[in-house]
Parts: structure tokens; C-alpha cells; sequence
């Protein structure tokens, strides 16, 4: 497993940010549900720099960026999410950053009035709740997915 750490989103991070926010399987469940466009990308770099809210992901050692991950007030709703560049997946990274944020948030946080919500569709992120021991506590629909709502614990 590649050793992570969470920091703040930096200047230099843009490459690969704009690289994971144009990756339509990235982006598939997320935002427009679609890789962004160029201009869509980078506004969303820009304000995500001077209104940070999810944690940057980032490898331990080389501090290379790899994703984001924590809570983002979404429509007065407190959402915990994650998502990490492609090339990453596979390595453990998305569990590990999520228990980082989740030890770091839940002193900031009631946890048990954050929303988690994965697609039905979205395999790996249903698999990494359930090694992360977080239960589904209903069904329902976001943004036109269906798929559960999930408890966070600790």
C-alpha cells in the first residue's frame, strides 16, 4: 500500500487535479456526473484553492497529489466524500484517507449528521465503506443516482 497523508490543496497540485477532473471514470459519479471541461476544471481548481473544504490527499513520501477526501457543505447538507486520480485505484488509498479524515473531522463534526451517499452502481466505493465498517442505513436518490446512505463510524 502506498503510505498517504492528508495536507491543503497547493498551487502545484494543478496538473493532476486538472488531469482527475477531466477523467470521465474519475468524475463518472460525481458533480455533472462527466469529465469537466477545461474551463469547468479550472474554476473548479481556483475556488477549491481559496475555499478549501475536503482535505488533498497526497502520497507520504514524494507528497505527489492524489485526491481529495472529507466534508463539503453541499445545499446546507454536511457530505463526506472522496475521490482519487485513476491511476491510483486499487492500492488501499480511498479506506486509508477516509480513516485520516474521518479521526481528523470527528472532533469538528457530529458525524452521525454527515451524509454518504454511494451509487448502487459505484462497486468500489461500496466495498471501501464496507471494509471501513460503515453501515447503509437507507435508499434513496442524489442528483438522479439511486444507491444507500451510509453511517460513518469510527
Amino acid at each position: 500500500m502506498i503510505p498517504v497523508k492528508l495536507r491543503d490543496l497547493q498551487q502545484k497540485d494543478k496538473t493532476a487535479v486538472m488531469s482527475m477532473l477531466r477523467d470521465p471514470e474519475v468524475m463518472r459519479f460525481l458533480g455533472p456526473g462527466r469529465a469537466l471541461t477545461e474551463d469547468e476544471a479550472n474554476s473548479w481548481f481556483e475556488s477549491a484553492l481559496t475555499n478549501p473544504t475536503r482535505f488533498a490527499i497526497a502520497e507520504a513520501d514524494k507528497d505527489e497529489f492524489i485526491g481529495f477526501c472529507g466534508i463539503k457543505q453541499i445545499d446546507g447538507v454536511f457530505d463526506f466524500g472522496y475521490f482519487i486520480r485513476s491511476e491510483f485505484w486499487g492500492n488501499g488509498i480511498a479506506a486509508k484517507a477516509c480513516e485520516l479524515a474521518v479521526e481528523r473531522l470527528s472532533t469538528e463534526f457530529d458525524l452521525d449528521t454527515v451524509q454518504v451517499f454511494i451509487a448502487d452502481d459505484n462497486v468500489a466505493s461500496k466495498r471501501v465503506a464496507q471494509k471501513l465498517g460503515w453501515q447503509a442505513t437507507h435508499s434513496g436518490s442524489k442528483d438522479g443516482e439511486y444507491g444507500g446512505y451510509y453511517r460513518i463510524t469510527m
